[in-house]
Formats: structure tokens, C-alpha cells, sequence
């Protein structure tokens, strides 16, 4: 605007001085002109110029009003993009001024820091306000406060926060650092401020809970594996060197000392087994072969190989799956998911105890149970049972042979067929095993599986 004043300044200037040297000339040429002659010629002149003057500055005026409804429309396309972003970014996002007062957020950081959830124009405010979980937050772009503004030190009582801030509107520096923030459950993030221009500063938060949380499990996991693994290899050192020193020709003892080196040997390669089993799992290698299948022929081939040690501990077994029950699932797979869930079942029984299996339908889902009458597993532990090598009860599995794995194994191969798996249990009562497999509407039955079902359920109740 500026500008087009000063060319509207110039024009008319140049109109003024037109009109001079028109006066000039007029009085030179014609001196006998008269007075009323003079000023109607003068006034058609200065009409004219004033005219040409006006056009010109109407002509800039509205090239400026375009301009400028062009900018507007850049700033709201703008302000779209920059709302669009806002909403569907997962990190909190503040921007304060110098006095502390937050002019804009976005909805994850309400998540973060006590703002409120604000609804735009026309959208009812029917919702939980107490739902804090975040899946039900309506996706509000960002949040221009209107007065009166909130401060940080309203929203945060964090010192690290508003020294953050602090540092990027005076030393107009940027910090990068981590912080806690106390919640239902401690969450950490790693902040990010800087200097936005002179007045303003941006800060972007970072949820690294889950980051840390998995660097935790690599690190346990890795403790657990050298354990796991320095166990046996120490044992086989050990008869190694038995057997090297003398005893080998001891004629009471080599024998035994062979076999339990064959034992820990068994015990390390199941373990390197499992692990790559499991890897492959991880990283989708393990191509599943689904077809439809008979649940029950299954359950009995895979009670029927933890026939020994049920019989050991005499665990009494119950089975409640219709004959003609079908699911869609890779045979082999199941196999392994069932026997690693039945024989976690007998190995953390108690003796004289019982195992239970169960399958029932739901629309297109089955899901079986396993629930057995066991040392059960603790409250706390629920939630880390499926990781791998983590061990519940750590004083007594070590105990009981087993790599760890094979509830890690599990829980990949049932949600690689759609599945999903939970665990129920109370300490010192047992546990419920569950999972869900798709249904199979395909009736296959054959005089092959026929004579397999009466073998396997032959001694089964």
C-alpha cells in the first residue's frame, strides 16, 4: 500500500505540472481570451487530468486488492497444509511468546501437558471429556488461543520445559534434551525448542516411551540369551574336562557324563533352533500354507507327545472341541503353537493336576483355550510373558527345561495367521492360555484322518 501511494503521489504531481505549463502556454498564446472563455477551458483540462489521475489510481488500487486476495488465499492454503500437518503429527507441538503464553497447539499436546481439547465451529461437543486415552480425540488441526491465554507454567510444572523455552526467546539458542513427564504411567520424550523469528519459540515433543521400553527388552533379552547360553556350554566344559582328565575309562561314570553331555548339547542347539525360528518368524520369512484343517486330530497328536511327562506328573486331561470344528491355518504351525502352549501347560502344573482345551466359535473366528491348574504367573509379569526369554517365575523355570522362546513363537505365529493370543491367570491357581484363528467352512475328512483321530484319542478321554 505504501507503494502505490507513492506512485499515486508522482502521477499527480505530473498531472499538477501538466496543468502549470497548460496555463503557462494558454495565457502566452491567446492573452485576449476572456475570463469566462479562460475558465471553462480550464476547467475541461483539469477534469480531464483528474479523470486520468483517477483511473490510474483505481487501476493500482484494485492490482492491489488482487495481490492482496491472493496473498489471503496462499495464507488460508497455508493454514491448511499447516493445520493438516498439526493434526496428524503424534508429536506435541507448542509455539509461546516472550511473556510465556502459549498461542498454538496441536491435539498431541494436550496428550502431553494439561491444554484442552477445543472443538471447531459446527462440530457438536457431545464426547467423554474424561477419555484421556487419545483414540477418541477428534482430529482438530491446531489451536490459535483467543484471551486469556494460557502460560506454560500453567500447563507444566517442569523446570527442564521452561528453561528450554527460556533459552530460545533470550539467547535465541536452540536445546535439544530429554524429559519425564508423570502420568497414569511415566512416559519420557526428548524436546526439541527454537527460535521462531524475534518474539516466538517452537517446541516439538518426541514420545520415546516405547523406544526405551524396546531397548530395554534388547538389552534383557541379550542378557538372557548369554545366560541361557553360558549355562549349558559351561556344563559341557565342565564334563569335557572330566572326560579329558581321566574319566573317561571310569567305567561307572563316562557313560553318564556323555549323556548329559548330549543333554546340554540337545539344550543349546534346541535354544539356536528356536532362535532362528524365531527370527525368520520376525522378519516374514516363514510363508504359511493355509488350508482348512480339523482342530481336533491336532490336539491329540500334540497331547500325545507330552504322554510322558503327563504321565510322570499324572496330569489329567480334558477336551472339549466338536469332531468336525475346521480352521484356516498352516498344519505344521499349529502343531508348534499348540504344543508349545499344552506343554508349557504340564511342564508349570502342579502334580495330580489338570489341563483343560477348549475351542468355541464366534462369526468367523475360534478360539481356543488352554487353561490348566498350575503355579499361575504373577500380575506384573502378564504383560512381558510373550517376549522372548523373559521368564516369570526365574527361581523355579530355571529349573525346568525350555529355551524361553516359546511363547515369542506363539504370539508371531498366531497374528501371522490373523490371530491374536492373551493370557489370563492367578498365582498359585493356574493360567488360561487363548488364541483365535480364522474358521473354515471346507469339510475335509478322510479315511487317513479317520483311523488318526481313533489312534490319538484311543487313551484320551
Amino acid at each position: 500500500m505504501n507503494r502505490l501511494g507513492r506512485r499515486v503521489w508522482v502521477v499527480t504531481f505530473v498531472a499538477v505540472a501538466l496543468f502549470a505549463v497548460y496555463e503557462t502556454i494558454k495565457t502566452l498564446l491567446f492573452p485576449e481570451m476572456s475570463v469566462v472563455t479562460s475558465h471553462i477551458v480550464t476547467v475541461i483540462v483539469a477534469g480531464i487530468l483528474t479523470f486520468f489521475v483517477s483511473r490510474y489510481a483505481l487501476h493500482r488500487y484494485n492490482l492491489a486488492l488482487s495481490k492482496i486476495k491472493e496473498q489471503q488465499e496462499i495464507t488460508e492454503e497455508t493454514n491448511r497444509l499447516l493445520s493438516g500437518v498439526l493434526a496428524t503429527m503424534r508429536e506435541g507441538v507448542l509455539i509461546v511468546n516472550r511473556q510465556m503464553d502459549i498461542l498454538l497447539y496441536n491435539n498431541a499436546a494436550t496428550q502431553i501437558v494439561r491444554l484442552p481439547v477445543r472443538l471447531p465451529a459446527g462440530v457438536p461437543s457431545e464426547r467423554n471429556d474424561q477419555d484421556t486415552s487419545g483414540d477418541n480425540l477428534l482430529p482438530i488441526a491446531y489451536h490459535l488461543q483467543t484471551p486469556p491465554l494460557k502460560r506454560l507454567i500453567e500447563v507444566t510444572r517442569n523446570p527442564a520445559i521452561h528453561e528450554a523455552f527460556r533459552q530460545a526467546l533470550e539467547a535465541h539458542a536452540q536445546t535439544e534434551m530429554r524429559v519425564e513427564m508423570a502420568d497414569l504411567e511415566p512416559r519420557s520424550f526428548q524436546l526439541y525448542v527454537a527460535p521462531l523469528g524475534k518474539k516466538l519459540a517452537v517446541g516439538v515433543f518426541f514420545d520415546i516411551s516405547q523406544l526405551e521400553k524396546l531397548e530395554r527388552i534388547r538389552r534383557e533379552f541379550f542378557a538372557n540369551l548369554s545366560h541361557e547360553l553360558r549355562t549349558p556350554l559351561t556344563a559341557i566344559l565342565a564334563y569335557a574336562e572330566t572326560l579329558l582328565d581321566g574319566a573317561i575309562h571310569d567305567a561307572e561314570n563316562n557313560i553318564r557324563f556323555i549323556e548329559k553331555l548330549y543333554k546340554h548339547s540337545a539344550r543349546m542347539r534346541d535354544l539356536i533352533s528356536d532362535i532362528a525360528d524365531l527370527s525368520a518368524i520376525e522378519s516374514g520369512k516363514v510363508k504359511l500354507s493355509l488350508a482348512a484343517v480339523k482342530l481336533k486330530p491336532i490336539l491329540g497328536d500334540v497331547i500325545a507327545l507330552t504322554e510322558s511327562r503327563r504321565k510322570e506328573m499324572k496330569i489329567n486331561f480334558t477336551l472339549q472341541v466338536p469332531d468336525t470344528l475346521l480352521v484356516q491355518a498352516d498344519r505344521t504351525r499349529l502343531e508348534q503353537i499348540l504344543f508349545n502352549l499344552i506343554d508349557n501347560a504340564v511342564k508349570f502344573n502342579l502334580p495330580h493336576g489338570s489341563v483343560t482345551v477348549t475351542a468355541e466359535e464366534a462369526g468367523d473366528r475360534v478360539t481356543v483355550h488352554i487353561e490348566d491348574s498350575g503355579i499361575g504367573i504373577m500380575e506384573a509379569d502378564l504383560q512381558r510373558v510373550f517376549e522372548r526369554l523373559y521368564r516369570a517365575d526365574k527361581s523355579r523355570s530355571r529349573k525346568i527345561e525350555g529355551t524361553g522362546l516359546g511363547l515369542a513363537i506363539v504370539k508371531h505365529l498366531v497374528q501371522a495367521h490373523g490371530g491374536e493370543v492373551a493370557v489370563e491367570s492367578n498365582l498359585g491357581r493356574g493360567s488360561r492360555f487363548s488364541f483365535s484363528l480364522p474358521k473354515a467352512v471346507q469339510q475335509i475328512e478322510t479315511p487317513v484322518e479317520k483311523e488318526r483321530l481313533a489312534i490319538s484319542f484311543a487313551d484320551h478321554p
